[in-house]
């Protein structure tokens, strides 16, 4: 593409006073005070156009971009979206340039030179095959949707979404649904649906009817007593006990060896006192961890013993519940009989 050909600072200062002239013309005296606020804003305009135009200069298209849109935001002139358009295709943006074109021309219409305009039509025709178009679709609709992270619009869109050819990230957003985006690779001139599906709410499994439970009497037998269930041996006392004693035995094989490690350290030449102290507490705190468990080993086998040879009870009592809680320097046993 051509360089960008700006257009006469002069020239585009004549154009600002022009329509500061013809918006002021009408006006009465009353409204001297805008009519020296749109001054200030054509003065502001041309500042943005010269600032732009270093910046193209310099080779920093995007800041001339800006600075060239923001002259167009305080005194709009179709002979900026010019300068805007080709900044946008040195930038890549070739969708961006196309429609800049595009209104170029519609604002511009007859006041545009034949052969400028006929210049911008071969650019026109030249971008439309560098752009594709992005039907968006969301699910459900009102999504906020954006492409590369510019928002294009809330769904369901107008129309489709031109855009440059190549990788295009397309993201859709609802309140309090986390985003949704998809990738998508466009060549020119393509036409593609993107559909953006937000997860669907959980579904509630239904909470089965449970039928009542009645209680029904059984008439005693005359002459009969009833007969008390013998309680079953109780297993996991036993297991417990049997846990308690495999710890109690290893506790007390580590705590053999801790004190023989603190002994050999005080045998030792050149042993700080930080590792006497050290060794000293591991010894005393396997040596109580041992005797706990050991403890409790004991309490365990007496509280089995009990319920393995007690007598029998009737059908009606509850099974036996025992805890044993050992704690830092204790044993603790709780139980229902």
């Amino acid at each position: 593409m051509t360089p960008i050909s700006m257009f006469r600072p002069d020239r585009l200062a004549l154009v600002l006073l022009l329509a500061l002239a013809a918006g002021s013309a009408s006006a009465a005296a009353p409204a001297r005070k805008a009519s020296s606020s749109r001054t200030q804003q054509m003065e502001e305009a041309q500042r943005r156009y010269e600032r732009g135009k270093e910046f193209y200069e310099e080779s920093d298209f995007r800041a001339a971009l800006v600075e060239f849109q923001r002259a167009y935001e305080l005194a709009p002139s179709y002979r900026l979206l010019y300068s805007i358009a080709q900044v946008q295709y040195q930038l890549q943006d070739y969708a961006g340039a196309l429609g800049s074109f595009q209104q170029y021309l519609r604002e511009g219409q007859a006041d545009i030179p034949a052969q400028r305009r006929d210049e911008v039509q071969r650019e026109v025709e030249r971008l439309r095959s560098r752009v594709a178009s992005l039907d968006i679709v969301t699910q459900p609709v009102g999504a906020q949707v954006s492409v590369d992270d510019q928002p294009v619009g809330r769904t369901p869109l107008s129309e489709p979404v031109v855009v440059s050819a190549g990788r295009r990230k397309v993201t859709a957003e609802l309140p309090g649904e986390p985003p949704v985006t998809r990738i998508v690779d466009v060549a020119g001139m393509d036409t593609l649906r993107v559909q953006l599906d937000f997860a669907p709410p959980p579904a509630q499994k239904p909470v089965a009817a449970q039928a009542p439970v009645s209680s029904v009497p059984t008439a005693a037998t005359p002459g009969l007593t009833a007969r008390a269930e013998p309680r079953g041996f109780p297993w996991k006392l036993w297991t417990a006990t049997g846990a308690l004693a495999v710890g109690a035995g290893v506790t007390a094989v580590l705590a053999s060896s801790a004190a023989s490690d603190l002994k050999t350290q005080r045998d030792t030449f050149g042993v700080t006192r930080a590792q006497l102290d050290d060794a000293s507490s591991k010894a005393k705190t396997m040596a109580l961890t041992s005797d706990i468990l050991t403890g409790a080993t004991v309490v365990a086998a007496g509280i089995s013993a009990f319920m393995t040879f007690s007598g029998g009870s009737s059908a009606e009592a509850a099974a036996p519940s025992v805890t044993v809680g050992v704690g830092p320097g204790s044993v603790g046993v709780a139980g229902a009989f």
